[in-house]
């Protein structure tokens, strides 16, 4: 499975409008092909990324579309490092 990060730039979003829209949604696995693995904030400054591990970057685009957090970019992940392990995708 094809993993992929969105940058979103989300002005003025607050922990509560981060937390709510989450909760709202509620379906880290929209699909049977798709799971939203982790969504960093750095709400200060509007900017967040999403991780998702999907079949086709279409359906983690139908999810960001879902939470009405548009996408500045969308990048296809082919190598990980995670404490000190190394993986490719």
């Amino acid at each position: 499975m094809a993993r992929f990060i969105a940058i979103h730039n989300v002005p003025g979003i607050t922990e509560d409008d981060f937390r709510d829209k989450l909760n709202a949604v509620r379906k880290w696995r929209p699909d049977r092909r798709t799971t939203i693995l982790k969504v960093y904030g750095d709400l200060e400054n509007g900017r967040l990324v999403s991780e998702c591990e999907a079949v086709e970057q279409s359906h983690f685009e139908d999810w960001i579309n879902l939470v009405g957090w548009p996408a500045e970019s969308i990048h296809r992940v082919d190598m990980v490092c995670q404490v000190g392990n190394f993986w490719k995708l």
